[in-house]
């Protein structure tokens, strides 16, 4: 199961580039697609743990995203998901499923 920070819930929205703060996840393990909502982008603290669970309670094994903090970092490694950075600004999520043939 792949994951892509969205800033909205459709695939022509762009990806966010904040890991933590995104306020939805695009999840999709080829077959089937949804968004998720997170549920902890407006929190002030300890945002990316939760963040992480919320994601490993998903079964996603490769994240797709901008930035990744060091406490996210950690976490997601410990959960064994894969991190996947880009850097462009404004791509569309349909743009980054096409850039990694999903």
């Amino acid at each position: 199961m792949i994951a892509i920070s969205a800033t909205d819930k459709k695939v022509t929205a762009p990806m966010d580039l904040r890991f933590g703060r995104a306020p939805y996840f695009y999840l999709s393990d080829g077959k089937e697609s949804r968004f998720i909502v997170n549920p902890y982008c407006q929190e002030e603290n300890d945002v990316a743990p939760r963040v992480v669970q919320l994601l490993a309670n998903e079964n996603v094994s490769k994240i797709i995203t901008g930035e990744v903090g060091p406490k996210a970092h950690d976490g997601l490694l410990k959960q064994n998901i894969q991190i996947i950075m880009l850097d462009e600004e404004r791509i569309k999520i349909n743009q980054v499923l096409k850039k990694i043939n999903f």
